[in-house]
């Protein structure tokens, strides 16, 4: 005899119509840590990508310190050409100067005041000229000045005025010459040896008119000179 009783279905839980278990089983495994992974990574990879062109941008910029010291030096560079163009112009125009007050002045102590300071303008256009391969040119200025030195010279000992007494003029243009013949002597080392004579011509002028105004300022010396000269 078989025994009564109620016979219940399986405990199986009711799944939306049309959806299979499978789907049901990988929702269940997906939980929502593992169901966004594949958007983690790819946010890790963006970052590190961002990074890596961070760093890039960084090692391929030029140091802060080295910018700052290159634009420094251009600017050093730039107020020291700006200070020699600047110094040129004003030694041009001092020449200019000097050069017509000596062409108008008439009293032979005023002249050799001015050309005591314009000697060493004329030995500096001289190098300028022979820095540009203007050797010619920087002849040209030495015998100007060679010019204007011996007739001053002339000028001064046809005053009659006694030097030793009244050295006004004599010793101002003594001096610069003076200057102006070492000047010369540089100038000349830098000349080739085939073209140094005429150069060493004009210092041989300029050194008799020197020797002339020490003979007017010291005559007790040019007479010791003249009896060694005899003996």
């Amino acid at each position: 005899m078989e025994a009564k009783g109620t016979c219940f279905a399986p405990n199986v839980s009711s799944s939306p119509k049309g959806c299979p278990a499978a789907k049901v089983c990988l929702e269940v495994e997906l939980s929502p840590p593992h169901r966004y992974a594949p958007f983690l990574g790819n946010k890790e990879q963006l970052r590190g990508a961002t990074e890596w062109r961070f760093r890039a941008t960084r090692l391929a910029r030029p140091p802060r310190h080295g910018r700052r010291f290159f634009r420094a030096l251009l600017i050093m560079a730039s107020v020291a050409l700006c200070a020699c163009l600047s110094l040129t112009a004003a030694e041009q125009e001092s020449r200019e100067k000097y050069e017509a007050q000596f062409q108008l002045e008439r009293d032979p102590v005023a002249k050799a005041k001015i050309l005591a300071k314009l000697g060493r303008l004329e030995i500096d256009q001289a190098r300028s000229d022979l820095k540009a391969d203007k050797e010619e040119q920087s002849l040209a200025d030495l015998e100007h000045y060679r010019d204007q030195v011996e007739g001053t010279v002339q000028a001064l000992s046809s005053t009659g005025v006694n030097a030793e007494q009244h050295p006004a003029g004599f010793k101002e243009l003594q001096i610069s010459l003076r200057e102006t013949l070492r000047r010369i002597d540089e100038l000349i080392l830098q000349l080739p040896l085939d073209k140094r004579p005429w150069f060493q011509a004009v210092r041989s002028d300029l050194t008799k008119s020197q020797n002339s105004l020490i003979e007017a300022l010291f005559p007790t010396l040019g007479d010791r000179r003249s009896r060694k000269g005899d003996s």
